[in-house]
C-alpha cells in the first residue's frame, strides 16, 4: 500500500470514493472486482468535507486534523475490505483529501481509468435530490463513473451476464458504446444496446423504424469489429426513465451516455430507482 500521488507510468487505476457508509464499502467491493478483472490498481480516496461533518453550519470550526482522522478511519475500513477480498496490498493507494466531494473526485478522475461511488437509496420526495454528488461528478469527470447502492444492489453483481448501454437515436454517445464493449468483453457477457423513444408504449415499431436505422447500421459495424461478442439491440417506446429502470432489473450494469447539459434529469431519475449499478459517461 502507498499513499500520495500516483507514480508516473503505473498501471491503470480504479478510483473509489469512501465516506464511511455501507454504500461506500459496496463501491469498494465493486471497484476491487473491476481492478482485478482489468489488471488495474486500486485508489481509495476519502474527501474530508467539513461542511458535511457540521451539518452545513459554517460558523462551527472543525479542526482539520480531526477531519483527517475521521477520513483515515473510513479508509482503514475500506482497506480491511480489500484485504478480505484478497487484493494485493502493494497495488492499493490511499488518500484523504480535504474539500468538496464532487469537485475533488472530478479532479482526481483525470488520473483514473474508472471512478466508483456509492449512493444512498431513498424514497418519497427524497428521490428528487438523490445522486446530487454522483450527477455533479459525472458531469465533470474525465473517466467513466459507476454508481452503486448497497440497498438496491446488495449482492455481488454479474449474475445476469448482460451489460446494457442506453443511447439516443443520433448515436452521439460513442464513448458509452466503447465502454459497453469493454465491460461485456471483460465479463464474458452479452452487450445489449437500448434505444428508448419517448411516447406511448403502444406505438408500433414501424412508426419509429426510420429513426433507428442509424442504430442498426452502427451495431452491424460493432458486430463486425467484435465477432466474438454477442451484441443485442432493443427498441422501446415510453418514458425513458421508466423504461431504463425496468431494464436495470435484468442487467449487471446499465451505462448511460449523457451530455453534461442534460445530465441531471435522466441520470438522477435512473440513479434513484435503478436495481443495478449505473455507469455514467460523456
Amino acid at each position: 500500500m502507498s499513499n500520495g500521488e500516483p507514480v508516473e507510468g503505473a498501471r491503470r487505476r480504479v478510483l473509489v470514493g469512501v465516506d464511511g457508509s455501507d454504500d461506500g464499502l459496496r463501491a469498494v467491493r465493486y471497484a476491487l472486482r473491476e481492478a482485478l478483472a482489468t489488471d488495474s490498481d486500486l485508489w481509495i480516496v476519502n474527501v474530508a468535507d467539513a461542511s458535511a461533518l457540521v451539518g452545513g453550519l459554517w460558523d462551527i470550526v472543525v479542526p482539520i486534523d480531526e477531519i483527517r482522522q475521521i477520513g483515515e478511519s473510513f479508509v482503514k475500513d475500506a482497506l480491511e475490505v480489500a484485504g478480505t477480498e484478497g487484493f494485493p496490498a502493494e497495488r492499493v493507494t490511499t488518500q484523504v483529501v480535504p474539500g468538496h466531494p464532487a469537485h475533488v473526485l472530478a479532479e482526481l478522475s483525470e488520473q483514473a481509468g474508472m471512478l466508483v461511488m456509492g449512493r444512498r437509496s431513498m424514497s418519497g420526495l427524497e428521490r428528487m435530490f438523490v445522486g446530487s454528488t454522483s450527477v455533479a461528478v459525472a458531469g465533470r469527470a474525465r473517466c467513466p463513473v459507476v454508481v452503486i447502492s448497497a440497498s438496491s444492489t446488495p449482492e455481488r453483481t454479474g449474475g445476469h451476464g448482460v451489460v446494457a448501454v442506453a443511447i439516443g437515436s443520433l448515436l452521439s454517445h460513442s464513448d458509452a458504446l466503447a465502454w459497453g464493449v469493454r465491460e461485456a468483453t471483460v465479463r464474458n457477457a452479452r452487450l445489449r444496446v437500448v434505444h428508448v423513444v419517448p411516447g406511448d408504449p403502444g406505438v408500433r415499431a414501424s412508426t419509429y423504424a426510420a429513426g433507428t436505422k442509424e442504430l442498426d447500421e452502427r451495431l452491424d459495424t460493432l458486430r463486425a469489429e467484435h465477432p466474438d461478442l454477442v451484441i443485442e439491440s432493443e427498441l422501446a417506446a415510453g418514458a425513458p426513465i421508466d423504461e431504463l429502470v425496468a431494464r436495470s432489473r435484468e442487467v449487471d450494469l446499465l451505462i448511460l451516455g449523457v451530455q453534461p447539459e442534460r445530465l441531471s434529469g435522466l441520470a438522477r431519475g435512473v440513479l434513484a430507482h435503478s436495481s443495478c449499478p449505473v455507469g455514467l459517461t460523456r
